[in-house]
């Protein structure tokens, strides 16, 4: 390392990510100086394999709940008590840089950014036959050339916070279009679903969002038309890297921790409270062995959002899910009111 470089520090939450973690501290040791891994009370090895990597730096998450500024506050806090000269990049176990990043002009003017400087890349979702991918038109903020002083503050909320200390200001503004994050979420299809259900279910539970909204933020959309093959140079082979990326990634799909933790919130508060959100899928009642608790007309509306959720964005379903959200306003206004009525 020249005196000159930045280092290079990756902060990454995990819980119960050890199908994916070799897959992830392997690609990232080519590049990051240190790993910043905040383990949320795992309990399927993902300490232990974290442990076994040397620029792993493992801090504890020692909160029970799913609080995102907090966890991202955790690892900004440990990064910056590392001294120099710093870029911190905000990666999930299941992201990792397209092969060919260290052959981009992206790559190298990230090397040659200042301080202040914010990159936004794109995902590219690696399909389960792990030779397609489709890549969403939208550009996160997963970069940031930390200046010291900007605090983890703006566009932080309790869902789908921001990952890094997130300035406003264009001027410090990068895209990143030479390579891509690749995003290995969807190579576990089943895994990919239960992580969705956690999903609509932890924000119903913060937000207390309509379950029509629910449905339509959380149901993948894959339009055909934009699946691709993926590139080879994008891999990580044996023959360039002495390690196949795939042959790391485990395909256990058995044991799902967002499946468990809904259960446990069911257990304490009742299930009555949540027969409405869009979960009720079999794998998921199957793993669980819960009965389905929702009622026929319940049934009929999950089968119209799963269903038209290719055309959620016409004018004709927008104007159903309208008329089905203020349907379940006026239901719920009446709930109230009988309940206020055998009260008086």
């Amino acid at each position: 390392m020249t005196a000159n470089k930045p280092l290079l520090i990756c902060m990454t939450p995990v819980r119960n990510e050890a199908w994916v973690l070799h897959a992830f501290l392997s690609i990232t040791s080519l590049w990051a100086d240190y790993i910043i891994i905040a383990d949320q009370h795992s309990t399927d090895g993902s300490r232990e394999i974290a442990l076994s990597y040397p620029k792993v730096i493992l801090i504890e998450n020692l909160n029970q709940s799913f609080n995102e500024p907090e966890r991202q506050k955790i690892l900004i806090d440990r990064a910056r008590e590392i001294e120099g000269d710093k870029i911190l990049f905000g990666l999930d176990a299941d992201e990792v840089f397209s092969a060919n990043f260290m052959n981009t002009d992206d790559w190298r003017k990230i090397l040659n950014s200042n301080p202040g400087d914010v990159f936004w890349f794109r995902w590219a979702n690696i399909s389960s036959n792990r030779q397609e991918f489709w890549s969403p038109n939208v550009y996160f903020p997963w970069m940031f050339h930390d200046d010291g002083i900007e605090p983890h503050g703006n566009y932080v909320t309790n869902m789908h916070s921001m990952r890094i200390p997130y300035p406003i200001n264009e001027e410090h503004v990068f895209y990143v279009n030479d390579f891509k994050v690749m995003h290995l979420a969807y190579l576990l299809p089943l895994r990919q679903q239960a992580k969705s259900r956690f999903y609509k279910f932890i924000d119903y539970e913060m937000n207390h969002r309509n379950y029509i909204s629910l449905s339509r933020t959380y149901q993948q959309n894959i339009i055909l038309d934009s699946i691709q093959p993926l590139p080879s140079e994008w891999l990580y082979s044996t023959e360039s890297f002495k390690f196949n990326m795939f042959q790391l990634i485990s395909d256990n799909e058995s044991i799902l921790w967002f499946d468990q933790y809904i259960v446990d919130i069911i257990k304490k508060e009742g299930i009555s409270e949540y027969t409405k959100i869009d979960i009720w899928d079999n794998s998921f009642l199957n793993s669980t062995n819960l009965k389905d608790p929702r009622s026929a007309l319940i049934k009929v509306v999950h089968f119209y959002l799963r269903h038209t959720q290719k055309l959620s964005r016409s004018i004709f379903i927008r104007i159903i899910d309208k008329l089905l959200k203020v349907i379940d306003k006026l239901l719920v206004l009446i709930y109230v009111v009988n309940i206020l009525s055998l009260e008086f």
